[in-house]
């Protein structure tokens, strides 16, 4: 193999282990409005960067038995949610069966991931 294959092997590996874990460690300033979350997060493939990385929720949550939980589904848009203080846990009352508004939350560290300046879940 020729040692230009082998540093570009070495450097995407290295690229991928910034995604490998959740996003909060490489990921900041933090907002939620609507269903769209955005983050600012490391981008290390050219030159470190922090671009502005939004992902609508509503393509990875669902509301399952009154609980958040890392799916596709449109029943995540009968959620009002909002971040908790940490920025990372999501926060919602959601539309059960019945009508009625239940709490619910999730850590999105566990589901959203930083791929290189891309959140993807």
């Amino acid at each position: 193999m020729h040692a230009s294959t082998v540093l570009a092997l070495l450097t995407a590996s290295a690229a991928q282990l910034v995604a490998a874990g959740g996003f909060a460690s490489t990921c900041s300033d933090m907002t939620y409005s609507g269903t769209t979350f955005t983050a600012k997060c490391k981008n290390t493939f050219v030159d470190p960067y922090y671009p502005d990385a939004p992902i609508d929720l509503s393509k990875c949550l669902a509301n399952v038995g009154d609980t958040d939980v890392s799916l596709a589904s449109p029943s995540f848009k009968f959620c009002d949610c909002g971040l908790g203080s940490d920025k990372k846990i999501l926060n919602c009352r959601c539309t059960d069966s019945t009508g009625t508004k239940q709490p619910s939350s999730l850590n999105l560290d566990t589901c959203l991931t930083n791929n290189d300046g891309s959140l993807s879940c």
